[in-house]
């Protein structure tokens, strides 16, 4: 055991080695494959994947599609200092830290956003634009969707809910031949608990928020797929902001794909490795844009009080952290046990207290 374990270790420390732009080989940037014909599209009610989807330490809220993260102490340094027994130990603090500050907010938080996603799809796959391309019903190859609503910490108090959803297309023998996320998200970050909370009235505020990123993401998922984006080189814009499961304030170049009823459709030109990689659905009152310059950094964490981020996030990012947010910790940007081929070496404990489904 001690051969195959020093090897996993020496792998994982290398993957994290490698440069990020090196990433980008990964077909999350690329366009959905064109189509002939009609394709199935499917609302899986799989939840989101622990291995490709999840950085070590995330909390799933009990009989819910609601994730916990942004919250882990260490991110990916217990990765690098103490390879497997480290990303175990440290995952299971990460989930029972998390578990405990969410004891009180969990059954406003226990919400399921399968019925709802369906609804959704099936309304607007019956759209003129969309009823040549896609059905519900059984074909040659099929688009398969998963979702969840990913709860992301900024520091100990406030944050902001994100509904992502992993798509794939997949053959009639199930293997996989595409694969991208789609990531909404809107508004600021507010307090988890208490009064002007997103679990206030039983939750309302947060509901009524996933509501409108279900039918974004939904939306823009079909947009793309029917008609993909242009990934365009000219296009290249650096984001400077806060991403789903990361406490941190970050830098990241990508594509802008499209700027639809004051958002920007942003795809980070990164690969499936990265837990935010996918068409991201942002407002410029949350995320500062540039024109990337050769020089940008392709993926790079900021200062909280960094002068170039907008003030909402400037806002967020100064109240108290926690440990966490040390200048010499790193989040976990990096799915949990996820090479570059998206191909587990060796499954091992994690903080995700319920089953993946097998997504």
């Amino acid at each position: 055991m001690i051969k195959p374990l020093s090897l996993r270790i020496s792998f994982l420390v290398a993957v994290i080695a490698i440069p990020i732009s090196s990433y980008a080989k990964q077909n999350a940037i690329e366009k959905p494959p064109s189509q002939v014909g009609i394709t199935q599209i499917e609302y899986s009610i799989k939840q989101t994947s622990k291995w490709t989807d999840l950085p070590i330490g995330t909390y799933r809220v009990p009989n819910s599609d609601v994730i916990i993260s942004g919250h882990q102490k260490g991110g990916a340094a217990p990765m690098l200092l103490f390879g497997v027994v480290g990303l175990a130990v440290q995952g299971s603090i990460n989930a029972q830290n998390g578990k405990e500050a969410m004891a009180s907010a969990e059954q406003a938080l226990s919400i399921s956003i399968d019925e709802e996603a369906k609804a959704v799809l099936a309304r607007l796959i019956a759209e003129p634009s969309n009823a040549a391309k896609f059905t519900m019903g059984q074909t040659e190859r099929k688009f398969e969707v998963t979702g969840a609503v990913v709860l992301s910490f900024a520091n100990q108090a406030e944050a902001l809910p994100y509904v992502t959803l992993r798509v794939k297309l997949l053959d009639k023998n199930g293997k996989k031949l595409w694969t991208t996320r789609y990531i909404a998200s809107q508004g600021g970050r507010r307090p988890v608990v208490g009064e002007g909370s997103w679990t206030e009235s039983g939750g309302l505020p947060l509901r009524a928020n996933v509501s409108k990123n279900i039918e974004t993401a939904i939306r823009t998922m079909l947009r793309d797929l029917n008609s993909p984006y242009p990934r365009d080189e000219a296009s290249l814009l650096t984001a400077k902001g806060f991403f789903p499961h990361v406490n941190k304030p970050l830098q990241v170049v990508g594509y802008k794909l499209a700027e639809e009823n004051g958002q920007i459709l942003f795809l980070p030109k990164l690969g499936t490795t990265i837990v935010f990689a996918g068409v991201n659905v942002l407002t410029a009152d949350t995320m500062n844009f540039t024109p990337t310059q050769p020089k940008d950094a392709p993926l790079k964490l900021l200062k909280p009080d960094d002068p170039s981020l907008p003030v909402l996030a400037r806002a967020s990012a100064n109240v108290s952290l926690s440990s966490s947010t040390e200048a010499n910790d790193t989040p976990a940007i990096v799915t949990s046990s996820e090479t570059p081929a998206e191909q587990p070496l060796m499954k091992e404990p994690e903080a995700v207290n319920e089953s993946d489904g097998g997504n």
